[in-house]
């Protein structure tokens, strides 16, 4: 498809999707470890690779852009 880019075809994992979710109700990235049992750092990778993913700027970017793909519901 012509004027694509790569990034349009790349799905969110189902833990990117947790993380995205809890973090678009304005968890923090030490709240969200919590909550999953995960560490921080493991968040902040996990948002690190929504972005690349989705080709975005940042968080609320990466949220707006995830939501508009159908990729997360908030």
């Amino acid at each position: 498809m012509i004027g694509l880019s790569i990034s349009q075809f790349r799905k969110l994992t189902p833990r990117e999707v947790e993380v995205l979710t809890w973090t678009s109700q304005g968890k923090t990235a030490w709240e969200v470890s919590v909550i999953l049992s995960i560490s921080k750092n493991t968040v902040n990778t996990h948002l690190r690779n929504s972005k690349d993913k989705l080709d975005t700027s940042n968080v609320v970017h990466t949220i707006v852009e995830a939501v508009r793909r159908n990729q997360i519901k908030i």
